[in-house]
């Protein structure tokens, strides 16, 4: 799969612990276009087959140092030097080629996650989406406002990043890229006002 070259928007998803002081990337969005997404598909490499994965399983990215990236693979090189001094998330420009990379902390640490493509009726890319495996036990209660989603945990939550339940993924992933495309809507039509 090859998105064009351009210039695209990165939205991460974050969601704070009642009672804490901290909260969790639960996802990464890269958004190509404004195409609804109709459809959910695995990201793989060459040679990775889905219908090899056992129950469970999945193919993803690994994460070393807690961050994870959006970046353009033609520049990753000059990319990586200009980001291994920062080590903290944001954006880093490769000044000899003009790519950029946009750094997250991953949710839950170090370890593998996955990328889920998102496509069009006719099959476009309409985004990215890295899964941070932290929405993935959780259950959307009643809203108690008008526009207010909450979430509860059931007992038995992972304490590591683990594989999901086959078929649950992709629907992670919608509820997910919704969630961050209702914020980013939101945060548009305050700076429009």
């Amino acid at each position: 799969m090859r998105v064009p070259p351009g210039e695209y928007p990165v939205v991460i998803a974050t969601m704070e612990w009642e009672g804490k002081g901290w909260g969790d990337n639960t996802a990464a969005l890269l958004r190509i276009t404004d195409e609804p997404t109709v459809s959910w598909e695995l990201a793989v490499r060459p040679g990775q087959d889905p219908r090899l994965l056992g129950e469970g399983e999945f193919y993803g990215f690994g994460v070393d140092t807690g961050m994870g990236a959006f970046l353009d693979a033609a520049g990753r090189e000059g990319l990586a030097e200009a980001f291994e001094d920062r080590l903290e998330p944001g954006e880093a420009t490769d000044p000899r080629t003009g790519t950029n990379l946009i750094a997250y902390h991953s949710g839950m640490g170090d370890g593998s996650y996955p990328v889920w493509i998102g496509r069009s009726a006719a099959g476009e890319v309409t985004c990215l989406v890295a899964d941070m495996l932290i929405l993935h036990h959780a259950r959307p209660l009643p809203p108690t406002a008008p526009d207010t989603t909450t979430f509860r945990f059931p007992a038995t939550v992972q304490d590591t990043p683990g594989p999901h339940e086959p078929g649950t993924a992709g629907e992670a992933a919608a509820y997910i890229a919704a969630l961050i495309t209702e914020v980013a809507d939101f945060n548009e039509s305050l700076r429009h006002r």
